[in-house]
């Protein structure tokens, strides 16, 4: 894990992590787990347990996570399944999200930043 992210874990105290498939771009989300299940409360606040939009909720950002634990160098074992559904078989690269982080394979992330690049050159931003 980048050294940034790791001095905000021990900022936040918080010893886990959750992995996650993004649901927005082809790589693997990590977030603090504190702030990970403080954002999902706040989905969930003030919705029953058992209706339909709760179990929605929970099943799409709790279902699918990974909590880990990274070993004294930051260093963790990223589950198969998510560095296959995100395409991490070489060179991977980190892209800071304020509160979490990504990881990409670099050569997808480098075309998602030229397609960014491109959309403010239109006047999009």
């Amino acid at each position: 894990m980048p050294a940034s992210f790791r001095a905000a874990l021990n900022r936040l105290g918080a010893e886990e992590i959750v992995l996650r498939p993004s649901r927005h771009a082809p790589c693997v989300e990590v977030w603090p787990e504190p702030a990970y299940m403080a954002e999902v409360q706040r989905r969930v606040d003030g919705l029953s347990q058992l209706s339909a939009e709760y179990q929605s909720i929970m099943r799409k950002l709790v279902a699918r996570i990974h909590t880990l634990r990274p070993d004294g160098e930051g260093r963790i074992v990223m589950p198969r399944e998510l560095a296959e559904k995100a395409g991490l078989d070489g060179e991977i690269a980190f892209s800071g999200l304020g509160a979490y982080f990504q990881i990409w394979s670099a050569a997808t992330l480098t075309a998602e930043e030229a397609r960014l690049e491109a959309e403010d050159a239109g006047g999009d931003v």
